[in-house]
């Protein structure tokens, strides 16, 4: 008995360490697997990839994480 249950425990799964990667404006987790994020690129002219958009709260940011649009609200105004 002893063997199989230490056989056991060296088999036993391990759980995977927990990453945290949240949106700076909503606290949503862009964090996806180890290899792909939530994160949506957005793309420019010439299909080159200017930044990137939260899922969650639609706010998009630049290459080095600088936030350019708040919310999904665009940047366009005028006068009223």
């Amino acid at each position: 008995m002893e063997q199989s249950d230490e056989k056991q425990k060296k088999f036993k799964k391990t759980e995977e360490e927990k990453i945290e990667d949240p949106c700076v404006v909503c606290d949503g987790e862009l964090y996806l697997d180890g290899e792909f994020t939530q994160r949506v690129g957005l793309i420019g002219d010439f299909d080159k990839v200017y930044g990137w958009m939260c899922p969650h709260c639609r706010s998009e940011f630049d290459m080095e994480g600088k936030i350019t649009n708040l919310d999904g609200k665009s940047n366009i105004s005028g006068e009223a």
